[in-house]
């Protein structure tokens, strides 16, 4: 997810305004939309790392691996053998996808989720290193828009219309009270690993993250391609997009197409 994210995941993995303050301007790629629910004043004082690594849409091996105890990785997806969702508000906000959750403890270095399987499809992986000082919780969903993402003031989630078929939506949802700013590095910005026991709708696959200009959604694709293998597909983003944050308390959605 592909989602927000983690977006995101992770999307989004986040890969992170729907009308008003948060808005970011329609010129800019990244926007999350608007939280009604935000907490305390986020915290912007460190700024993202801005060097570029290459961008490639093939992960490496282990690239959601790092050294070092400060990467943490936490999952709710599944207790005593049951599916676990997290389709209340909190922790989710907005657009709520009723699909499967789980919890991940970010730190500045990253972290890895995993969520269990929901319509065939489990999503894992990645989100990289960051601007944090501070140990955030952020929670990640799926879901396939096949009716298990409720509507939001009376209003459907905008569907990701895009080349082939869009068979993956993702969320991520900083808890924090931090602006979480991606940092380019030698690991993914971003992760999602997705299989389908149905098999992937498509020879290659493409992302998208969900923004807000003027209180209008609008899908804005990412610059990653990744070829199916087998069942499974790796969505990974290695540069982060300009204004690409994860905002408190502000949902970041991810859409996954394959053709």
């Amino acid at each position: 997810m592909i989602g927000a994210a983690v977006t995101s995941v992770v999307c989004t993995i986040a890969l992170a305004a729907c009308s008003g303050n948060g808005m970011v301007p329609s010129s800019s790629p990244i926007a999350a939309p608007e939280s009604q629910n935000a907490g305390a004043a986020p915290d912007t004082a460190a700024a993202p790392d801005t060097a570029a690594a290459p961008d490639t849409s093939v992960a490496p091996n282990n690239a959601a691996s790092r050294d070092g105890s400060d990467l943490t990785s936490t999952g709710n997806d599944s207790i005593d053998g049951k599916v676990v969702t997290c389709a209340t508000s909190p922790p989710q906000y907005e657009w709520i996808f009723e699909g499967t959750c789980t919890k991940i403890t970010l730190t500045k270095l990253g972290a890895n989720f995993a969520l269990g399987k929901h319509d065939d499809i489990t999503v894992s992986g990645s989100i990289g290193e960051n601007n944090l000082k501070a140990k955030a919780i952020v929670y990640i969903a799926d879901a396939t828009n096949n009716k298990d993402i409720l509507t939001y003031k009376g209003k459907k989630f905008p569907a990701y219309v895009a080349r082939g078929k869009t068979f993956i939506y993702a969320t991520a949802i900083n808890q924090s009270k931090y602006v979480i700013i991606p940092k380019a590095s030698k690991v993914p910005v971003l992760q999602y690993v997705i299989s389908d026991g149905k098999g992937i709708p498509g020879k290659s696959c493409a992302a998208a993250v969900l923004t807000f200009s003027h209180g209008k959604p609008q899908w804005k694709p990412l610059p990653v391609h990744a070829k199916v293998k087998g069942k499974t597909v790796t969505i990974t983003q290695y540069n982060a997009p300009p204004n690409f944050q994860l905002p408190p308390q502000t949902p970041l959605y991810f859409g996954v197409n394959c053709f």
